[in-house]
């Protein structure tokens, strides 16, 4: 999708910036994307492989396996497999098992095939099944979707030369999955936007008698993140109010799903649908909150609110993978109360929330900016 907004996205513009350090890059799409892509990158060049009539009408490369397959057209390989011999790349990345019956006709094309895993796809659709007894979980159509999630990614590594997965977590995990087969090498997951962030942090506004506006962004069709900002919205924030004396909640994202439309009616709630401008959001809140308890991958919202220099208050899972250090990087809690908590006591000392701010801002840019995701994708492939 252009411009990249949700995380599949982001890591895949960064990943195409951080390889164009070492040449060229021709980044191609399935589909046409709705908005025209407009680079800000002379070294990469985008190739939409087939429009939105010929991706309707056209075969399908594959016969869908699971939720997550991506639809191929016949066409859209014919015309990948053309732009490859013409452009004769030394590395082709595939964007994950969603690509799957790409992998074996690009293998002959370069050199060095690599897997880029955002997530470990048959882990986190486990870790979001519906829970049944054993009897019917065992022979459940999610079950099964699982089972052959991980199949694809077990072929896969016999595929590929290399395999890219955001965190030391999801190397783990794929090293359990592939009996201590598969070595994977970890590209973080960046700052999303990070050339759009102020180099000089900016003042935050003043809390109206003390009382801070919390903020949560993301894709809110996507369940696990539905299930955080209803949690935050009726548990939490209730939490903080009644410490603090009051609260004000912005909850912001792509697609929200009907189901919020209950909470965008609660007092203090706003909810705003795929927002134009995040600057002006971060620019009036004071603290993120992010009480995440399933999903995979690296949580770029998390990144994204440090970078612009706003204190975060998350469970570990929401946090997975970064390796930040509570009460140093970011505030770390589990239940309704401990979050509230944590976020009152931030928001009660102004010095600590500064400190806070700054190394939130100092730890990101270290080591999730651009210079350190080109330095992985580097240390990688050279």
């Amino acid at each position: 999708m252009w411009p990249p907004i949700s995380g599949g996205d982001l890591r895949n513009w960064q990943n195409a910036k951080a390889l164009a350090t070492l040449g060229d890059v021709l980044a191609t799409s399935v589909h046409e994307p709705s908005v025209s892509a407009k680079l800000d990158d002379n070294r990469i060049t985008a190739l939409a492989l087939a429009n939105a009539a010929e991706a309707a009408t056209s075969p399908r490369l594959a016969k869908r396996q699971t939720p997550i397959d991506t639809r191929i057209p016949q066409i859209a390989l014919s015309r990948l497999l053309a732009a490859a011999r013409d452009f004769r790349p030394d590395t082709i990345v595939v964007e994950g098992i969603p690509l799957f019956p790409l992998l074996r006709h690009l293998r002959p094309l370069a050199p060095t095939l690599v897997l880029d895993m955002h997530n470990i796809e048959s882990d986190l659709a486990r870790q979001m099944m519906p829970k049944k007894g054993w009897l019917a979980g065992l022979f459940s159509k999610t079950t099964r979707h699982v089972r052959r999630m991980r199949d694809m990614e077990l072929q896969s590594l016999r595929v590929v030369d290399k395999v890219w997965v955001c965190s030391e977590q999801d190397r783990d995990r794929l090293r359990s999955l592939s009996g201590g087969r598969a070595i994977a090498d970890v590209i973080p997951n960046g700052v999303p936007r990070f050339d759009l962030i102020p180099e000089q942090l900016v003042d935050q506004p003043e809390m109206d008698k003390g009382k801070p506006t919390l903020l949560f962004i993301g894709h809110l069709n996507y369940p696990p993140n539905l299930e955080a900002a209803r949690r935050l919205a009726t548990q939490i924030l209730p939490r903080l109010q009644a410490k603090l004396g009051g609260a004000r909640l912005i909850i912001a994202g792509r697609s929200p799903h009907r189901s919020l439309a209950d909470v965008a009616a609660l007092p203090d709630v706003e909810l705003i649908a795929n927002p134009d401008d995040l600057a002006e959001l971060y620019s009036r809140a004071h603290l993120a909150i992010v009480p995440l308890v399933s999903g995979g991958g690296t949580r770029l919202k998390i990144l994204e609110a440090m970078a612009w220099g706003l204190p975060v208050v998350a469970t570990r899972l929401a946090a997975e993978g970064l390796g930040l250090v509570d009460g140093v990087d970011i505030d770390f809690a589990e239940t309704d109360d401990e979050l509230a908590t944590r976020a009152a006591a931030l928001c009660a000392d102004p010095g600590w929330l500064q400190a806070r701010r700054l190394r939130a801002r100092e730890t990101v840019t270290r080591r999730f900016g651009p210079q350190a995701i080109s330095s992985a994708v580097r240390a990688s492939l050279l």
